[in-house]
């Protein structure tokens, strides 16, 4: 408890009361580490690799917006924050970076929630169809 408390208290004087509170918003947790890189949207990347941290949580980033989507986050990005790679993408050289085509080249936002939310829609005749009853005239 006391190490855990200490160490929060480092990170908030490392990193400012401001963004000790982004960061408790966005990750539940205070972290300070170096600015590894920034991408074409402005999210910014950072590493930890000295400090008493967990194994497989010293990368995270901190994103432009207060609302943040893990859709907004470059593929390079997000293979590196998952210890897909060890080399950030802003340290490849060009010859080293793929570019795909599929599905899009530009990142799109996730639009669940929204009106812009991907709604399937089926092809298959129902198994089950509903009852409509037929009223005849009674004879007595």
């Amino acid at each position: 408890m006391s190490s855990s408390l200490i160490r929060v208290i480092r990170n908030i004087r490392r990193v400012g009361l401001k963004d000790y509170f982004r960061q408790l918003n966005a990750i539940g947790d205070t972290k300070y580490g170096n600015l590894v890189g920034v991408d074409r949207y402005g999210n910014k990347f950072f590493e930890n690799t000295q400090e008493d941290e967990i194994h497989l949580r010293t990368r995270w980033v901190q994103y432009k917006e207060w609302y943040y989507d893990v859709s907004q986050i470059e593929p390079g990005w997000h293979g590196w924050l998952g210890y897909l790679v060890d080399t950030p993408p802003n340290q490849l050289s060009p010859e080293q970076k793929t570019v795909r085509k599929y599905p899009t080249p530009e990142v799109v936002p996730n639009g669940t929630g929204t009106r812009n939310a991907y709604v399937p829609y089926s092809t298959v005749k129902p198994k089950i169809s509903m009852w409509s009853p037929t009223v005849k005239e009674r004879t007595a």
